[in-house]
């Protein structure tokens, strides 16, 4: 009877310790879990604070240029209408300098659109790669996923993107783009 009362006590030990075991295991890898959940919901925002700054950018520095534009109209209103006051015009008109709009500001503009795009598209890509490994995580530990009913990520509902380009994976078609 003794022998009997070793001997369920050592499987009681051996399934608590198995159990023990399982639990911290299944514990280790829903903290793993937790942690790329996070990392998506924390790009999701920061990307969404880079559009919004970018789009702000675009807009501040397309008012710098409407401002100057309207300036350089006033000048020139100005100067227009003075020569035909003037007698001596013809003489004037070859010698005098006009203001010149300083189009470095387009320049300047072309350029952080385009490393506006270039970051925002950095982070899309992130993004979907922070998916790419909690889905792949989620489905190689697909016992604990079941457990604490984990799912995998859409990244399509994370990823921004234009009409045009939804239109063009639908229909497996792209057109040129035309610049004029």
């Amino acid at each position: 009877m003794k022998k009997a009362l070793i001997s369920i006590g050592i499987i009681i030990g051996v399934l608590i310790l198995v159990i023990a075991i399982s639990v911290g295991t299944i514990w280790s890898h829903r903290n793993t879990a937790v942690k790329l959940e996070e990392r998506i919901e924390a790009q999701y925002v920061s990307n969404q604070s880079n559009y919004d700054n970018m789009w702000k950018k675009f807009k501040e520095m397309t008012q710098v240029t409407d401002l100057q534009a309207e300036q350089i109209k006033d000048v020139y209103t100005g100067l227009i209408a003075g020569r035909y006051d003037d007698q001596g015009l013809l003489f004037k008109m070859v010698q005098e300098q006009n203001p010149q709009l300083d189009t470095s500001v387009y320049s300047q503009l072309q350029r952080e659109i385009s490393a506006g795009r270039q970051q925002f598209d950095n982070n899309q890509k992130q993004i979907t790669d922070i998916i790419r490994e909690y889905n792949t995580y989620i489905k190689v530990h697909f016992i604990m996923a079941s457990i604490t009913q984990r799912t995998i990520y859409d990244m399509n509902k994370y990823v921004i993107t234009s009409e045009q380009t939804q239109d063009a994976f639908k229909t497996k078609k792209a057109d040129v783009i035309d610049l004029k």
